[in-house]
């Protein structure tokens, strides 16, 4: 089973209410504030707007070839998952994890993506070539952080986002993601690096740059005092983009 293809939580504790509360493990007044103190990570079931394969996988042993790649209007090159890399005998690249899935650190929660040696052709990705949009629904939920994954090929992507709330409120930003070549800027507190110095392979497979490319992630700063429901995403005409997948994080 693809580990991106359905919403899944995990619990997540804040390092500083553990380091804060280091003689309470056995009681039960530190379960109840265990409870309360922590978030929710949830991976947004995103397979609805997915149209595309921008990921080559090693799946039962064969290579399953990306369809919609990250440059190129969709056409020019892709990525590869680790397995899938050292089966074409490139075994010093720095490809993309086989489980899709991105460990937590400073920058980022646990993230799952939709691509994976486990999903036979599934779908992985949606790529907009010129103007463009698409609404991801989100599980109803007071979200702190709500993190959305791209790439831009041929420039920056100008994007507007569109956040709508339970009770029908509606905040909206605009961001200009960079292109895919260079690194998220440092202490930009609205993009990130989720993955950094890949390579990109062609549509038979050769490796085209061994490093210099990225994922990037976007938080679009959702209001966590109301209940976010969905989240549009608009292009306009310049830049090729990919998105690749969302994860919320709620309010504590």
């Amino acid at each position: 089973m693809n580990p991106g293809s359905h919403a899944c939580v995990q619990r997540c504790i804040p390092a500083t209410f553990i380091r804060t509360q280091p003689f309470c493990s056995l009681g039960l007044w530190c379960l109840i504030t265990l409870s309360l103190q922590a978030s929710e990570v949830i991976q947004i079931d995103v397979r609805p707007v997915l149209t595309g394969r921008a990921v080559t996988t090693l799946t039962d042993d064969k290579l399953v070839h990306w369809t919609e790649g990250v440059d190129g209007g969709g056409r020019g090159d892709g990525y590869m998952t680790r397995e899938a890399s050292v089966a074409k005998g490139d075994t010093n690249a720095i490809a993309l994890p086989g489980n899709g899935t991105f460990e937590a650190n400073a920058a980022h929660p646990l993230v799952r993506l939709n691509f994976s040696n486990e999903d036979g052709d599934g779908f992985q990705t949606r790529g907009i070539q010129g103007a463009g949009s698409f609404v991801l629904s989100i599980p109803a939920n007071h979200y702190r952080r709500m993190l959305l994954f791209m790439t831009s090929a041929e420039g920056p992507s100008q994007l507007h986002f569109k956040l709508t709330y339970a009770d029908g409120a509606v905040e909206e930003r605009d961001l200009a993601l960079p292109d895919y070549y260079y690194d998220a800027p440092v202490g930009d507190t609205n993009v990130f690096s989720l993955a950094q110095n890949l390579p990109k392979w062609d549509a038979t497979d050769r490796m085209k740059e061994r490093d210099h490319h990225y994922l990037h992630g976007v938080d679009v700063h959702p209001n966590a005092g109301n209940e976010l429901v969905s989240v549009q995403v608009t292009k306009t005409a310049p830049a090729y983009l990919v998105f690749w997948g969302a994860t919320g994080v709620t309010a504590d």
